[in-house]
C-alpha cells in the first residue's frame, strides 16, 4: 500500500504493471473500505483514495477518513485476480481498462493521492463546481442519465438535487461526484 506522498513513492505506485491492467471497481453501497480490505488481503494491487473529514462533538475533535470516491476504488490485477475481485461480495461491478484508458487513470490517480495528502491539512471539496441552479446529469445507477438541479449544497461530498417527473418535483441528496454540469 501507498504510504508516503513523496512524488518518486507516488510515481512508482501508480505505473504500468506487465500482465496486469488498472482498472475501476465498482462497490455495493457503503462497501469500498471492506472490498478494499478484502482485496488486499488476496493480493492485489488496490487503491481506495480517502478524504479526511474533522468533526467536533462536545469540544472533542474525531478525524474520520471516507472514500474520495464514493462507491468506488481501484485495482491492478492479472486475470486470476480479476476473478477474485469479481466473486467479492463487496463488489458490484469491474470495468476494464484499455491500454489509453489506463494511462489516463494513471495520471489522475497520482493527482488525486496528492490531493488525498492535502486532505489531512487543508479542507476539500469534491465537485465544487455544483452550486445552487447548476443543471446536472447522474452518471451512474439506476438513476442514470437524469436530469436534475442543484438546490444546495449540504457539505464536502454530497448536494441536494432537485428531480422533475410525472409534473411532481423530488428533492433527494446525491453524493457530489456522482453528477455533471
Amino acid at each position: 500500500m501507498l504510504n508516503t506522498g513523496n512524488e518518486e513513492d507516488i510515481s512508482a505506485f501508480f505505473r504500468h504493471i506487465p500482465d496486469k491492467r488498472w482498472c475501476l471497481v465498482q462497490t455495493r453501497p457503503r462497501n469500498e473500505k471492506y472490498a478494499n480490505q478484502y482485496l488486499t488481503a488476496d493480493g492485489i494491487l488496490v487503491y481506495l483514495p480517502l478524504i479526511t473529514k474533522v468533526e467536533i462533538h462536545n469540544r472533542s475533535k474525531r478525524e474520520t477518513r471516507l472514500p474520495m470516491f464514493p462507491g468506488y476504488l481501484f485495482a491492478c490485477p492479472n486475470l486470476e485476480e480479476e476473478t477474485l475481485i469479481r466473486r467479492n461480495k463487496a463488489v458490484w461491478n469491474l470495468k476494464k481498462l484499455s491500454e489509453a484508458e489506463e494511462e489516463i487513470l494513471l495520471g489522475d490517480l497520482r493527482t488525486v493521492r496528492i490531493c488525498e495528502k492535502q486532505s489531512a491539512a487543508h479542507k476539500l471539496v469534491v465537485n465544487p463546481g455544483l452550486h445552487q441552479g447548476t443543471p446536472v446529469r447522474i452518471k451512474s445507477g439506476r438513476l442514470k442519465g437524469q436530469d436534475a438541479i442543484v438546490i444546495r449544497r449540504v457539505d464536502e461530498l454530497s448536494v441536494i438535487i432537485n428531480l422533475f417527473f410525472l409534473g411532481r418535483h423530488l428533492e433527494m441528496r446525491w453524493a457530489a461526484d456522482d453528477l455533471e454540469a
